[in-house]
Formats: C-alpha cells, structure tokens, sequence
C-alpha cells in the first residue's frame, strides 16, 4: 500500500511540474540519476514494467521531460521554430547517426532482442535530449549545475552514517563481500556515485564563476572538502583516477584556475589526511594493476574477450547490445569467468565490439563536434578570458557541460555506463542550446 501511495505522489508531483513548472524537471533529473535506490519505491507494475524496464524516479522524469516538451510543441511556435534548428545541429545530427547505426545493426545482430531493447533506450534518451534542448532558457541554464551540486551535497549525511556504522542501507549484500567498506548511499554501485560526486565538483567549479559575492564563495569553498570526504568513502579507483583526469582538463578548459588550484590543495591535503586515517584505501589504490591481473582477473579476460570480438569483427561489430550474447556463444572459452561477469566493463572496448570501426569513427565525431562548439564560443570570448580570468561567458557554461560529458566518457571506462547515462544527453542538450541562443534574436525566443 506504502508503495502505491508512492507511486501516485510522485505521478501527481510530476504532472504538476509538466504543467506548471516544466524547468525544474531539469535539475530534478539530476537528483533523480543519484536515487538509484528509488527502483525499491514503488510497486510491481507487471507487464507495463516488463514493456517499459525497471520503474524508478529517473524514469518517470525522463518520460515526464518529454511531455512538457511535447505539450508545447503543440501550443507554441517558437518551441516548433526551435525544434527545426535543434535538428540542424551538428551534434544532433551525429547523436542521431550514432542510434542509427545501432539499429541498422538489427539486419546482422548476434541478438535481435538486445539490439531492438538497447536501440529503443537511445531513441528514448534522444528524446530527453531533444526535450531538454527545447525547455532550456538563458535564465535557468545553470539551474542542472544547482541541482547535481545541492544532490551530491545531501547525500553527505548518508555517506557518513553508512561510513561510521558500516550499515549500507541498500545493496549491502553485494558491497560487504570486499574487504574494505565502500560507501554507496542510494546508487547500486559506489562507482556511480563517485562518477556522481566529480559531476558535483565539476558544478561547483561553473557556479563559482558565476558567483561574485566573497560570502556565497566561501561557501562554495566549504563545499569541496564534503565532496571530497563522500569521494574516498566511495573506495572507487576509478572515481579517484576520473577525478584527476578531470581537473587537468578543467585547468586547460575553464577560466577559473585560481579555484582549480586552490582544490588541487585541498585534495593534496586530504589524501594526506586519508593516509593517516584509512591507509587500506590507498592500498587498494597502488594495487591496481595487481588488481586487473590476480585479485580480478575476469576483467582483463572480458577486455581480452572484447579485443577479440573486435578483431573478428573489426568494421561493423557484432550488433548493438549484443557484446554479452556473443561473449557468452563463442568468447568464454578463453578463461574460466564467473557467472554474471558479462560486461566488458569498458565504453570503448563494447562500442567497438558491438558496432566495429563505425561506431568507433561516429564516437569520434561526436566528441570533435563537441570540441569544435567549445572552441567557437572560445574564439568569441577570448579577449575576455585569461589565465586567472573569472568572467561570466557562455564559453564557461559551454565548457562545464564539456567536463560533465567528459566524467561520464573517462568514468564510462571502468563502469559501462555512457550512452546510457541520461548526464550525457543533459550535457550535450546544454552545448545545443547555447547555439540557439546565438540565433535567438532570429526566432524570437530567449
């Protein structure tokens, strides 16, 4: 009964947003990625659950996104005006081409269900994409910064419960079979949350560029070493690594270095702290490449497994979705792997299994699309951007967005999760709408 009162509320809440306040679904997106733990919420819903996969607040905010998007589509011109040039850009136009190839591959796919499943999940997160593209306005484009941050930072108190107690509140029958603790809060894996956590930190960083008040900046300040605290209760090598990549990156993309310096400080102090306090943790960090070899040797077999699905099928892969059926048919042979471990773990390495060399070169041009939108808001900032420069530029929402992508991307390659994050399409959905705000003034929206 709990859960189907539950479940009406957050529909009523939802429907109340498509109506009245269609932005803040946005930012409610955001927070709703983190609440991995609300597929637990709510009821079976039988065969609509089978037809529409796992019920969870993403989801339902997803679809709900779509709706409003939909519903003005319908009511107002400018939106339909605004749909045309969505579809003329480039990134678009290559995200799209992606999905293509992918349900293209259904003629030759080692498994038709998957490809037909996993072809569907993109066209729905295009969808989220477009969708959000549409709603955006020049006064709320930081509102998707404002949500992930304030999310990242609430779930403090959860993490810290989980970390003193050693009480995981969900999947902790999973997680306590390692040695050392690691912190997952409401995400089904602690590398999530960590990728969660860099997506935080990434936020901080833009909101403070926007930020003039000295009070609010220090505030922002405080903020990092919360983040930071939940990042190593994570236990997560790979949020760790994303997050180093990351801010080398953002020293090279985002104007704000002082900031950026400053937290690589803070981090250096903290790792000291944290070999003090939990030196397992950095154990568990040096033993990474043992790690890949002897303690979990079913990863590198599936790396080995999707170079040579590759190998075999270098220019068109095996079908979208179909690197598990394919391993398990004629690739298990190579080595005695675990039931479940399935996955190959590694963006690259399933893209290029699964689509070949042309998906690969798709990827590609997906990402140089990206670096090409960068650098022409860039080239229009430049006399306003320097070395210690903190002046608020399009450029520097363009390149947060950039960063967003860029976590999920470096994250992606030691948890498989890319495509299938819905940041991703909210980023790219934040770089297309800053180029219709260039041609605002023709179409006559904001």
């Amino acid at each position: 009964m709990i859960q189907w009162a539950v479940l009406l509320l957050t529909l009523l809440s939802l429907g109340i947003l498509i109506v009245k306040k269609p932005l803040w679904l946005i930012p409610l997106l955001g927070a709703a990625v983190a609440l991995e733990i609300s597929s637990t919420w709510y009821p079976d819903l039988g065969i609509l659950e089978k037809v529409l996969g796992e019920v969870s607040l993403t989801r339902f905010t997803s679809i709900s996104i779509i709706l409003a998007a939909v519903l003005r589509l319908f009511f107002e011109v400018e939106i339909r005006a605004r749909l045309a040039t969505i579809f003329k850009d480039p990134v678009t136009l290559l995200l799209l081409l992606y999905i293509a190839c992918g349900a293209l591959s259904l003629v030759y796919s080692a498994d038709m269900g998957n490809t037909v499943k996993e072809t569907l999940r993109l066209l729905v997160l295009f969808a989220v994409f477009l969708s959000i593209a549409l709603l955006l306005d020049q006064d709320t484009i930081l509102l998707p910064f404002h949500g992930i941050h304030l999310t990242a930072l609430a779930l403090l108190p959860l993490a810290l419960y989980e970390g003193i107690s050693g009480n995981l509140i969900w999947q902790g029958e999973n997680l306590l079979k390692e040695h050392t603790l690691r912190v997952n809060t409401t995400f089904i894996d602690p590398n999530i949350y960590a990728r969660f956590l860099v997506l935080g930190i990434v936020a901080n960083f833009v909101l403070q560029i926007f930020t003039h008040n000295r009070r609010v900046k220090l505030i922002y300040w405080a903020c990092f070493p919360l983040l930071l605290i939940q990042l190593l209760l994570t236990g997560s090598r790979g949020g760790i690594l994303t997050l180093g990549m990351v801010l080398v990156l953002a020293l090279f993309f985002l104007p704000n270095k002082k900031s950026i310096l400053g937290f690589l400080g803070v981090c250096a102090l903290g790792a000291g702290v944290l070999l003090l306090i939990r030196p397992e943790i950095w154990e568990r960090m040096l033993l990474l490449t043992q790690d890949l070899t002897v303690s979990s040797p079913q990863r590198l077999y599936l790396w080995q497994a999707g170079i040579a699905i590759f190998t075999d099928h270098p220019w068109i892969g095996t079908g979208l979705g179909s690197f598990q059926t394919v391993f398990l048919q004629d690739y298990i042979h190579l080595k005695n792997i675990p039931d479940g471990a399935t996955l190959s773990h590694t963006t690259i390495l399933t893209i290029a299994s699964e689509l070949g060399i042309l998906g690969l070169l798709v990827l590609s041009a997906i990402w140089v699309a990206i670096l090409g939108r960068l650098y022409t808001l860039y080239n229009q900032n430049r006399a306003h951007l320097s070395v210690f420069s903190e002046t608020n530029e399009k450029y520097s929402v363009a390149a947060g967005y950039f960063l967003w992508a860029m976590t999920v991307f470096i994250s992606s390659q030691g948890e498989g999760r890319f495509f299938e994050d819905p940041i991703l399409w909210l980023s790219c959905a934040g770089l297309v709408f800053l180029r219709l705000r260039q041609e605002s003034y023709r179409y006559g929206y904001r």
